[in-house]
């Protein structure tokens, strides 16, 4: 998609000569406001603001005390590679690292043209580059300040606003509907495993032909050695996701917990949230190994990985989890073979097993589709900003 841009009459400026950093400080206790937002209630890679805390209701920080307002633009300078840009709908408080950003003269920067100059390629190299500490880093205002681009006349920005914020609601909108897909799909997979299990349940233990594997830690390494082992991000929320991997140099220990594809893999030690996932590894590769922090499960030939999966990650495999996870909520938490050996299993026909899958791929085949949509729309943007604001080479 060109846009065909004239940018010979852009002008060049810095940041902080036509946006404001606005430094509006109350008291949460006695401001009358509703809502504060921290870092993790903020997105990546959205605009738009889906989460929040209640003030005298949720924790919060004592560093919590600038407000701000809707159209307001909210950058978080801690960590900004994570690229957190986003414009409230409601008035609340945020924290110190949180910058609250107006334009200082609308004739000149367009308010609702701000939040896309933030969320460029370029901008947020610089602002990467420029950020200090290395455990926890951060970017300042006054640096974020110095930040140099061309901007466009005003009738510009209003034509590429316009399309952007087209775009970012297109993908809000896209972004809502696999919410629902995933809520149906819960709610439809738990009322299933209900009735599985009310016909049938026995511990998962009966169900395998030896104890659950435990992987292998390699140290990571640098260079490409042609060995690699799976992070924890491997297993998410929707199963096994391709490309977590690292970098290992290969050794004797590495062979015995050499994946195959279809093998099951449930996390051991990870999160509260994270802790139990399942998902199958479906790679045709034998350059991956798996750490110790996940186990491998090898069924008897009566039960398709693809079923234990669904049931492990089913709304009563991830309470049994949770319930069953040691360790403190704040840290890794951590199940073993005999908290997973207990998990009630509905030790169903394959054609039973087949049929749920069945039901269930029609879901899963709606949320792929619904995730190619997100991805064009998000490359649709990438490419508008990239044409407008460069690629920060």
């Amino acid at each position: 998609m060109s846009l065909n841009l004239d940018k010979s009459g852009w002008k060049p400026v810095a940041l902080g000569d036509v946006i404001k950093h606005v430094t509006d400080r109350v008291d949460p206790e006695t401001s009358g406001l509703e809502r504060f937002l921290a870092g993790e209630h903020i997105p990546s890679n959205s605009l738009h603001i889906t989460k929040w805390g209640v003030i005298g209701r949720d924790p919060i920080g004592p560093m919590f005390y600038k407000r701000f307002r809707p159209g307001h633009v909210l950058y978080v300078s801690r960590r900004s590679y994570l690229r957190k840009t986003a414009v409230p709908e409601f008035e609340g408080i945020t924290g110190e690292k949180t910058f609250v950003l107006e334009t200082r003269d609308p004739s000149v920067l367009l308010q609702e043209f701000m939040p896309f100059l933030l969320s460029a390629e370029a901008f947020h190299s610089y602002a990467v580059a420029n950020s200090r500490g290395s455990v926890n880093p951060y970017v300042n205002w006054t640096d974020l300040a110095n930040y140099q681009f061309d901007l466009p006349s005003l009738d510009e920005q209003k034509r590429l606003a316009d399309l952007l914020w087209a775009v970012e609601r297109h993908s809000s909108s896209l972004a809502y509907q696999r919410e629902v897909l995933l809520t149906a799909r819960t709610g439809w997979l738990s009322v299933e495993m209900d009735g599985l299990l009310a016909e049938v349940s026995v511990p998962f233990e009966k169900l395998w032909i030896r104890s659950p594997q435990s992987g292998w830690s390699a140290r990571p390494v640098d260079q490409t050695t042609g060995r690699y082992v799976l992070s924890l991000a491997a297993l998410g929320p929707d199963g096994y996701r391709e490309g977590q991997l690292k970098n290992v140099l290969d050794s004797p220990e590495l062979r015995p917990v050499t994946l195959a594809a279809g093998d099951l893999l449930i996390s051991r030690a990870n999160t509260v949230e994270a802790v139990g996932r399942a998902g199958i590894f479906d790679e045709p590769r034998d350059d991956v190994s798996f750490p110790d922090t996940m186990m491998r499960l090898r069924l008897v030939s009566g039960i398709q990985p693809r079923f234990a999966e669904a049931v492990i990650s089913s709304s009563h495999g991830r309470a049994h989890m949770r319930r069953t996870a040691a360790g403190s909520a704040t840290s890794m938490v951590k199940i073993n073979r005999q908290s997973l050996a207990k998990l009630a299993f509905p030790a169903v026909s394959v054609d039973r097993q087949e049929q749920l899958l069945r039901e269930l791929s029609r879901f899963d085949g709606a949320l792929t589709s619904v995730d190619r949509a997100i991805a064009d729309a998000k490359a649709v943007k990438s490419g508008i900003l990239v044409q407008v604001f460069g690629d920060g080479a």
